[in-house]
């Protein structure tokens, strides 16, 4: 059984929009995870930063989507970074860069190590852990 209130914050940049929703989905429908994504929880007129930072303590959970346009994105290393010190797991899903490119381009090993990445091919696999977890 599922325990319902497992949530996962979903972190990405604005041109990775369609990526994050179909993350954010099956985290939702295979995984049975409660989510916060800006897509569907903050509407226009909201304060977006307040909305971010009074959510984020109420996840267990935060899985940045990380690629070219992504890295670039400084709220997404806000984001990363304030999960990180409210003590959530934090998981990066590459696509279309490197580990290694994000610590030679952004510094991405101030935040992230090879046990907080999963390639984008790996997905299945994160979203089979994640099950396990949110059962928990």
């Amino acid at each position: 059984m599922v325990k319902k209130n497992y949530r996962i914050f979903v972190s990405h940049g604005g041109d990775d929009k369609w990526v994050a929703e179909q993350i954010a989905r099956r985290l939702k429908n295979d995984c049975g995870c409660e989510i916060f994504l800006d897509v569907f929880d903050v509407e226009k007129g909201d304060d977006i930063e307040g909305r971010v930072f009074d959510e984020l303590p109420h996840c267990q959970e935060l899985v940045a989507l990380l690629t070219p346009w992504a890295a670039n994105r400084n709220w997404v290393w806000i984001e990363i970074g304030a999960a990180r010190a409210l003590g959530l797991r934090v998981v990066a899903i590459l696509y279309g860069l490197t580990l290694a490119d994000l610590d030679k381009e952004k510094g991405g090993k101030a935040f992230l190590g090879a046990k907080n990445v999963v390639e984008i091919n790996d997905v299945e696999t994160y979203l089979t852990q994640v099950s396990r977890r949110a059962a928990k």
